[in-house]
C-alpha cells in the first residue's frame, strides 16, 4: 500500500507529459514519478469537469491543459481514488473500476503500487 510520504513525491513536481499507448495512458512528472491509467478519470477546474478513460486514447487531450503545471497536493481518497491538485486550480481524479482488475499503477522512487478496487 502506498504511503503519504510516497504520494508527497508528486507534490511540487511538474506534470511534464502524457504517453498514449494502446489501452493505457501514462502521466509523467518531473520528480520521476509516473501513473499508468487504465480506468476512468476526471479532470478540469471546479466549474468544468470532464470525464475520460485511460483505455480511450482520444480522451488524452483532456489532460493537455494541465501539462507543465505544478502539483499542489496529492492524496488518496478512500484508499482508491487518486486526487492531484495543480497550481492552476485544475484537478485530476483517477477513479478505479470495481472489476477486480488493475485500474492504475503509481510508480515512485520506492516502487510500483498497483491499485485494484473490489
Amino acid at each position: 500500500m502506498i504511503t503519504i510520504d510516497e504520494l508527497s513525491e508528486f507534490e511540487q513536481s511538474i506534470f511534464t507529459g502524457v504517453i498514449v499507448g494502446v489501452g493505457s495512458l501514462v502521466l509523467l512528472f518531473s520528480s520521476g514519478s509516473r501513473i499508468l491509467i487504465q480506468c476512468p478519470f476526471q479532470c478540469g477546474g471546479e466549474k468544468h469537469i470532464q470525464n475520460g478513460h485511460g483505455e480511450n486514447l482520444t480522451t488524452s487531450v483532456l489532460l493537455f491543459p494541465t501539462l507543465n503545471q505544478t502539483v499542489y497536493s496529492c492524496s488518496m481518497l478512500d484508499g482508491e481514488v487518486l486526487s492531484l491538485c495543480f497550481s492552476n486550480e485544475d484537478n485530476i481524479r483517477i477513479i478505479p473500476e470495481k472489476n477486480g482488475f488493475e485500474s492504475y499503477v503509481i510508480t515512485t522512487s520506492h516502487g510500483d503500487y498497483p491499485v485494484i478496487a473490489r
